[in-house]
């Protein structure tokens, strides 16, 4: 009867472990954001249907962060081009 034990008792320990280190962590990762978030707030709840958030795009953007967006999309304009380009040069391969 005692060598079986030594089989089964770990196991069940960790059936019944694992679910609750996954609550617990769970709620102490939701606390944790609801305090963070400030009074009043949902925590990790970002995205609500009724509430429009300024984007990168607003007329509010400073200047520096406005030219280095442009210098951006302009570094990306470029690499696109270039994979375009290499991948038109590239004489088809027979099969």
């Amino acid at each position: 009867m005692m060598d079986w034990s030594f089989m089964v008792v770990p196991f069940v320990l960790m059936a019944l472990l694992c679910p609750l280190m996954m609550v617990g962590m769970i709620v102490g990762g939701w606390l944790f954001a609801r305090g963070r978030s400030g009074s009043g707030s949902h925590g990790m709840m970002m995205c609500h249907s009724g509430h429009q958030h300024g984007g990168v795009e607003g007329e509010g953007m400073p200047a520096e962060t406005r030219a280095q967006r442009e210098g951006l999309d302009r570094l990306v304009a470029r690499g696109e081009a270039a994979a375009d380009e290499a991948l038109t040069d590239r004489e088809p391969q027979p099969n």
